[in-house]
Order: structure tokens, then sequence, then C-alpha cells
């Protein structure tokens, strides 16, 4: 179960991510009108809430690589719990971040961040594939 886990968590960085290198005004402007309401954040923090419990409940074995993903689902439990309390907070935070980003940091910077977390999507899923 943890293997797959992990395999998930690397396509899930891919998938999301991927795009960026190809269309990043385009997919900073899905990201945009993807969080465009109180009701996307809260859907967005139970989305958190699920993945969190995932993270808590699943065994990795003694290590780092448990320690790591533990501490994850700590932080993706409280970013739910704080999504579901404060949406408007958030849109707002959301929509100025990705504003800036679009106004302000070039193409070239976008698709490195991107490629970027396309690595570690890889490098979830090579370490899913050696826990097998």
């Amino acid at each position: 179960m943890d293997s797959v886990l992990c395999i998930g968590l690397g396509i899930l960085a891919i998938v999301t991510r991927g795009p960026l290198i190809v269309a990043p005004r385009a997919t900073l402007r899905f990201y945009r009108n993807l969080l465009s309401s109180e009701a996307r954040i809260r859907v967005l923090g139970a989305a958190f809430a699920a993945l969190a419990v995932i993270l808590l409940v699943s065994d990795f074995g003694e290590g780092e690589l448990d320690r790591l993903f533990k501490a994850g689902g700590w932080l993706m439990a409280a970013g739910a719990f704080l999504f579901a309390v404060l949406p408007n907070f958030f849109l707002q935070f959301f929509q100025s971040i990705l504003r800036y980003i679009e106004h302000s940091v070039s193409d070239g910077i976008v698709r490195t961040v991107g490629a970027l977390a396309v690595l570690i999507g890889v490098v979830l899923i090579y370490v899913g594939f050696t826990m097998i």
C-alpha cells in the first residue's frame, strides 16, 4: 500500500505541475479559475483532509521517509482544517499569489518550477517502485 501511495503522489505531482512546462500562462489561468470561490477552497480542504488521513494511517516503516510523510500528513491536516475554517482568507491569498505570478514572473521561471516538480514526481515514483 505504501508503494502505491508513493507512486500515486508522484503521478499527482507530474500531472498537476507538468502543464507548467508546456503552457505556463494557460495553466496559471486554470489554477486561478479552479480556486475562484469559497466552496472550491473547501473542496480543496476536503481533498487535503483525505490525503492527510491516508498519509497518517499508512505505515512506511522506520526511517526518514516515514517521518517525512508523517510530517506532510500533519501539515496537510492542519491546512485542511484552516481551509474549512477560513475559506475567504485563502481565496484572497491564492488569488493574489496567482495574480502576482501571472503578471510579474517570467515564463522561464514558471517552467523551471514545473520541471523541478516533475523531477520530484519522478523521484517519488522511483521510490515507490523500489519499495515494492
